[in-house]
């Protein structure tokens, strides 16, 4: 199944704002749908590695788990500590 990302996901991923990627959308650069009943976007993996290239996938894809498990680690120790 594939994985669908929120636009402030892509934003830290891209190093951007969300506003930035937001216009990429409504300029037709990048595909993304909203869910049913929402107004908010979601972006396919496969239009963003479309958008950014097979070559920059790979480093961005890495780098954002690395940085999503970082945080995650962050979060617990913070709930350990009260």
């Amino acid at each position: 199944m594939e994985k669908f990302y929120k636009l402030t996901e892509i934003a830290r991923m891209l190093r951007v704002s969300p506003l930035t990627v937001r216009r990429w959308i409504d300029e037709g650069k990048l595909r993304a749908f909203h869910p049913r009943g929402t107004r908010l976007y979601r972006v396919p993996e496969s239009s963003l590695k479309d958008f950014v290239g097979d070559d920059w996938w790979e480093e961005i894809s890495k780098s954002y788990a690395e940085a999503e498990e970082k945080a995650a680690e962050e979060r617990k120790a913070r709930r350990r500590r009260r």
